[in-house]
Formats: structure tokens, C-alpha cells, sequence
């Protein structure tokens, strides 16, 4: 089955084809155009509500209302009025414990002049009685009374310190039959112990004459004996005599 076509027939068709093509592509292009629009539309939707949100949550107080709270209405930010708080709080007075005692200003002062300070740990003055004042004049003059050791000189020696304390040495284990005292030989006061000792005491005595000799050489009667015996006096005065002089 053949068609007799013209060519007039067959520019026709073409046109037709052409138009129904063009429209079909324009089509396509509106409807792409349309779904951007909407896509778009949605995108500045959600933005929109996003920014919507507020920034400062309502807690259900009313800030403004209250006279010591002062909010910034740029920044949303909420300050405490300190100087109308201070005015309108009481003044607290602290009170005073009855069990607690506060020491007048005269005690305070009594008290330092009765101890050497914080620094010497409250190292108070104590009463002098006869015994210790002995006590501390053996301590004082230590180095006369042991020959045998060498004390360095003490420029307080020749005053009593106000404040002071008398401690007690103990003697340890090792030093049980050196240097321990029998309950005999023990004093209440070191005069005591040394007068005890009979060492002690030969020494005193030996030293005393020898500083009392010193003193009375060149004296009235020290030319005495010493002429008595150039001239051949009793002899036991004159050996004492050169002894004395030597």
C-alpha cells in the first residue's frame, strides 16, 4: 500500500513536528523552572522559622517588675542593682557569744609584759626566788667551776634575763654508770650537788685561797711576815711568807 505524498504535504508534517517538539521542550522548561521555585520556597521557609526561634528562653518570672533587677533590652542581659539591694537590706549586727570572754586592752598588755611573745612561743617570766637565782649564777659562772672545760664568755653573764626556763637533762640508757647520779648524790638545786662534792669542794677552797693570796700580796701584813722572815723569824710564817710572794 503505497501514500502519494507531496513535497508541499511533507514540509507540513515537518512544521507540525517542529511546533509539537517546541512546545514539548517548553514544557519540560517550565516545569523544571517550577520545581526550582518551589524547592527554593521551602529553603526560605525553614530559614525563616530557624530564625524565628528566640534567643532568650521565658523562665515565667517577670524581671521587670522587681526593683533590683535591671534587663538591657539590646542584649537581653539582666544586672543586679547592688546599691538599691544594699539600701533596702538591714544592717546584720554580729552578736556576741556570752561563752565566749574577750581580754580587755589592760589584760593584753599584762599579758605581753608577762611573756616574751608569739615568737618565743609564750615563754613567760618566772619568780625569782633565792634558790634559783644560785641556780643561774653556777650556770653563769660555769667556766670557773670546771677546770677542765672551756665555755665560751657570755656578755649577759653579769645580768639575770627576765624571761626564761629551767629544764631538767635526762640522761639515756648509755650513760647509766658515766654520767648518772645515784638517788644520794641527787639535790633539789645544782649548789646543792656541787657542794656536795667533795672534788668539787677541794677545788673551790684551793682556788679561793689562791685568789685571796693574789689580793692581800703587797699589803701591810704580807711586808710583815716577809721582814719577819728575812730577819729569821718563826719559820713556818716565813715559808708562808715566800710562798705567798712566789
Amino acid at each position: 500500500m503505497t501514500f502519494d505524498i507531496d513535497d508541499s504535504e511533507l514540509e507540513l508534517l515537518l512544521s507540525q513536528a517542529k511546533e509539537s517538539l517546541a512546545q514539548k521542550e517548553a514544557q519540560l522548561e517550565q516545569e523544571k523552572l517550577t520545581r526550582d521555585a518551589d524547592s527554593g520556597a521551602t529553603k526560605t521557609t525553614k530559614q525563616v522559622s530557624a530564625l524565628s526561634v528566640p534567643m532568650r528562653l521565658e523562665t515565667g518570672s517577670n524581671h521587670r517588675s522587681s526593683p533590683f533587677i535591671k534587663m538591657n533590652n539590646k542584649s537581653g542581659v539582666a544586672k543586679l542593682d547592688t546599691k538599691s539591694l544594699n539600701k533596702s537590706t538591714p544592717e546584720y549586727k554580729e552578736k556576741e557569744d556570752p561563752t565566749v570572754k574577750r581580754a580587755t586592752r589592760s589584760e593584753i598588755t599584762k599579758d605581753k609584759e608577762e611573756t616574751a611573745g608569739k615568737k618565743w612561743f609564750g615563754m613567760k617570766a618566772p619568780v625569782l626566788t633565792p634558790e634559783l637565782k644560785n641556780d643561774l649564777r653556777v650556770l653563769q659562772l660555769r667556766n670557773v667551776l670546771d677546770p677542765k672545760r672551756f665555755y665560751k664568755k657570755d656578755a649577759s653573764a653579769k645580768k639575770i634575763p627576765k624571761y626564761f626556763e629551767v629544764g631538767t637533762i635526762i640522761e639515756g640508757p648509755t650513760e647509766f654508770y658515766s654520767s648518772r647520779l645515784t638517788k644520794k648524790e641527787r639535790k633539789t638545786t645544782l649548789v646543792d650537788e656541787l657542794l656536795a662534792d667533795k672534788q668539787a669542794r677541794d677545788y673551790f677552797k684551793r682556788k679561793v685561797n689562791e685568789i685571796h693570796a693574789h689580793n692581800i700580796s703587797g699589803g701591810k701584813n704580807w711586808y710583815k711576815k716577809t721582814t719577819a722572815a728575812a730577819k729569821g723569824g718563826n719559820s713556818k710564817t716565813a715559808h708562808k711568807a715566800k710562798r705567798q710572794r712566789k
